[in-house]
């Protein structure tokens, strides 16, 4: 019988770990993995640029945003310009090239500029690759935003929040681009505010960041490819809200980010990298991995849709729509539940030995939903069922959405 393999901790290799929630893994730093980057670094550093021999530093590393799957995210200064910056820094490759984020937002900032929701995307202001011990590593340098993810953002989400978000969407597919991981951590919000502070109000505020130093248990192990300590990651919300500088309601504008997973519609789709969170996993995304490719529909425009959908209800009533929990086919029925009737040439959703299941029905899982809710409620749940639909092609298109009387109510009012 073969053993179930598990996979190494930090803590199997280190004498020090952080929290996960706020120091990324350093089995991370490997090669292909995350560039080793410390504060007070002036990226590119000397010598590194591949992109551009001749760049020379300019961007100082203040504190480090956020980490995730594909990369570190920073706030810089940049020297030149002599503004505040986010950095990010993706994972190593064995050759020097530009990612499709990058490709896609200079294609968007190029041919849309002027047009209605350009605005919603996040401005990038300069990328180049630098080579480290971890291999070849592109920087995104965009300006700062604010995760919706962030708790202390979404709780001053507006209704205006929510037209600003589709307004962004209706562009992106009039621009023929598909996100593909439209969820409430890839929603951020401007935060122009923060150029009233210098660098030195930030420290203040930081008052030294909490620190991990990395030293390894194996005194063989090779320590080029690793930085000397972790630090952890810091919001800028915290920062701006002491200083009464936090935009809130209708002062807050919304920006698209990490366009990782996106690719342009009029070509043929990708192999898209990581997967998009079950909360957010239109159902025929969910059938084309359960059935290896048969029935359903790998990611589309049509997908987007849908999660921006299951996103923006999140974001309006603070807790997922569809249910998440259980297996892969449990949460397909309960995305169908919502959705209505599958295609026809679809199987069985369940095939895990169970007897009975009760029938599908949307009206009672929206009227469960709607229960109790005042007219305000249900013309935002009106909103949101036009764009919860199993049945791609049925989806209401994101340019429709901006003429639905929620939409065009613009409320302020806190969500």
């Amino acid at each position: 019988m073969h053993q179930l393999q598990i996979p190494p901790s930090p803590g199997d290799q280190f004498f020090y770990v952080g929290g996960e929630a706020e120091f990324e893994n350093m089995l991370n730093y490997k090669r292909h993995g995350s560039h080793p980057v410390i504060l007070g670094d002036i990226l590119p550093k000397p010598s590194t640029c591949v992109s551009d021999p001749a760049k020379k530093p300019r961007y100082r590393i203040i504190m480090k945003l956020g980490f995730g799957a594909f990369c570190t995210g920073w706030l810089a200064r940049d020297l030149v310009e002599n503004r505040y910056v986010a950095v990010k820094v993706c994972l190593g490759s064995d050759t020097a090239h530009e990612n499709g984020e990058t490709e896609i937002l200079s294609q968007l900032h190029e041919t849309g500029r002027g047009k209605h929701g350009y605005e919603r995307v996040i401005q990038l202001f300069d990328a180049f690759i630098i080579e480290g011990p971890n291999g070849f590593h592109e920087c995104l340098v965009t300006e700062v935003v604010a995760p919706l993810s962030d708790y202390d953002v979404q709780r001053w989400c507006s209704s205006e929040t929510i037209r600003q978000i589709i307004e962004g969407f209706a562009f992106l597919h009039e621009q023929g681009i598909a996100h593909g991981d439209p969820h409430n951590g890839n929603f951020g919000i401007a935060v122009p505010e923060l150029e009233q502070f210098d660098e030195e109000a930030i420290a203040e505020y930081v008052g030294g960041p909490d620190t991990i130093p990395v030293v390894p248990i194996d005194p063989s192990l090779a320590l080029h490819s690793l930085p000397p300590y972790l630090v952890e990651r810091l919001s800028i919300v915290g920062f701006l809200q002491e200083q009464k500088s936090f935009p809130t309601g209708s002062e807050m504008s919304v920006r698209i980010m990490d366009f990782g997973r996106s690719y342009r519609t009029s070509e043929k789709v990708p192999s898209l990298p990581g997967a998009a969170p079950y909360e957010i996993r239109p159902p025929e995304v969910a059938m084309h991995d359960l059935s290896k490719g048969k029935v359903g529909s790998i990611w589309s425009e049509a997908a987007d849709i849908w999660a921006v959908g299951c996103t923006l209800y999140h974001i309006r009533r603070g807790g997922e729509l569809i249910s998440t929990g259980g297996s892969a086919n449990d949460r397909l029925f309960h995305a169908v539940d919502f959705g209505g009737p599958p295609p026809q040439d679809w199987p069985e959703l369940w095939n895990d030995g169970r007897k009975t299941l009760r029938p599908f029905n949307r009206v009672k899982a929206w009227e469960e939903t709607e229960a109790n809710c005042s007219d305000e409620k249900r013309k935002f749940l009106d909103l949101i069922k036009k764009m919860i639909v199993t049945k791609p092609d049925e989806r209401s298109p994101m340019a429709e959405l901006l003429t639905h009387p929620f939409v065009q109510r613009r409320s302020s009012n806190g969500c």
